[in-house]
């Protein structure tokens, strides 16, 4: 038996398929405003996941970089078995404070002499059994503080990589450094166990019986924390009267160094090297550790969560888009029946509900993508955070809406294209 074609198969362009897809959703708007919803929501959902993972992601970061490590210490590995002048060439601090990220840099040491080295608040009397010590046990439980007090060598570059902040007086400088002059700084702590509370009137402190004026009180330093309870001058003046840290004696000089959040890693490798570039392993170089690894670990696990919540909304998303899809099929069987009855192919009523349902996925991927963005902004605002929008993930959520459309328009569109048009005019006619 031979089989021929009463008529030219019909064909269907795409612009066709769109008008049809249009015609269709303009004739019906609350079944297309239905069916769009869906993607609205879904696509909505998923942006805004994925801005509050991006959002979070930066939160988490500007949180802890505010507790990277900031500080380097260095320090020589043993003592020399002669006392050495100083374990740092001249202009180590000008020559750290040249690296990319460093803020400031400096060398400080402990006061250690051969014997204790005794701070008081006026000369030590020659003998215990004087008059003045009649006047009471105050002076005398001051001078047991006062020979408790640790004292401090400092350059001046130290107090500002220590981050030194004073409730009165002044820092030294400078020029107290180039003149040696005989200065000193007094911790919170030390003032306070050594009589001095203000510096009104000139005060002045007897380190091992040499005279130093105090010209300001510490009340907070960052880095070192032990300086709150020490007296500190400068280390000219140390070395001027005490001669070089004597290192077996336990005057081991250290290199503070103060760096931007981020940067002291990157620090503390290239500073043994910028101070001998002969001998960088001579140095020991201590680094707080950073969370970084925390860090990464928490945003990880942020933004792992937010995109499977997203892929999860965009799922339920396309089957409710799906099953919203399939009622409006079953409803428009008599449609597709007498399509087909007219000349139309399986392919082209296939074609015709795709294409419904990615332009109504595509109008619902548009309008959630800007709820997702409104809802970024609002959320990360009433946090009190700062909103953050990748651009890819918002620009393709129209596209996603329409590819979520056309996914979940697959098996209903089989559905219509199987429908047989003499049983469904039949079933019409009947009812």
């Amino acid at each position: 038996m031979i089989r021929r074609r009463i008529s030219r198969p019909t064909r269907l362009r795409l612009a066709d398929a769109i008008g049809e897809a249009c015609t269709a959703i303009l004739a019906k708007p609350a079944r297309a405003m239905v069916t769009s919803l869906g993607t609205l929501l879904c696509v909505a959902w998923f942006v805004t996941a994925l801005g509050l993972a991006s959002t979070a992601g930066g939160q988490v970061t500007s949180a802890f970089a505010h507790r990277l490590p900031t500080h380097v210490l260095i320090s020589p590995k043993r003592a020399s078995p002669a006392p050495a002048a100083m374990p740092y060439p001249a202009g180590t601090e000008q020559r750290l404070g040249a690296l990319h990220g460093v803020i400031a840099a400096g060398v400080f040491w402990p006061l250690r002499l051969r014997h204790r080295v005794v701070v008081s608040a006026r000369p030590q009397p020659a003998t215990v059994g004087s008059p003045r010590a009649a006047r009471g046990r105050t002076a005398d439980n001051r001078a047991r503080a006062a020979r408790q007090t640790p004292v401090m060598a400092a350059s001046p570059g130290f107090l500002a990589a220590a981050a030194v902040k004073l409730s009165s007086g002044r820092l030294f400088g400078a020029w107290d450094q180039a003149h040696r002059a005989q200065v000193c700084l007094a911790g919170v702590v030390a003032a306070r166990a050594l009589g001095i509370s203000h510096l009104r009137h000139q005060r002045t402190l007897y380190i091992d019986d040499v005279p130093c004026a105090v010209i300001g009180i510490i009340s907070r330093a960052n880095a070192r924390q032990p300086i709150l309870r020490s007296v500190v001058l400068p280390s000219a003046t140390a070395i001027a009267q005490w001669g070089p840290p004597d290192e077996r004696a336990g005057a081991m000089p250290s290199v503070l160094i103060r760096t931007r959040p981020g940067a002291a890693r990157l620090v503390a490798r290239q500073a043994p090297f910028v101070i001998s570039q002969d001998r960088p392993d001579q140095f020991l170089v201590r680094r707080p550790p950073g969370p970084g690894q925390l860090r990464d670990q928490v945003a990880a696990t942020l933004t792992s969560l937010f995109y499977a919540l997203g892929w999860v909304s965009l799922a339920i998303g396309t089957l409710s888009i799906a099953s919203v899809t399939w009622l409006s099929v079953r409803e428009r069987s008599a449609e597709f029946g007498l399509r087909r009855a007219v000349g139309a192919r399986r392919l082209h009523i296939l074609a015709h509900v795709v294409c419904e349902s990615a332009i109504l996925g595509l109008i619902g991927g548009l309008a959630g993508a800007s709820l997702g963005v409104a809802m970024i902004i609002l959320l990360a605002r009433a946090r009190g955070w700062i909103p953050v929008v990748a651009p890819l993930t918002v620009l393709p959520a129209p596209l996603g809406g329409a590819a979520a459309g056309m996914l979940a328009g697959v098996i209903p569109a089989m559905f219509a294209a199987r429908i047989q048009p003499a049983e469904t005019l039949s079933r019409s006619l009947a009812i």
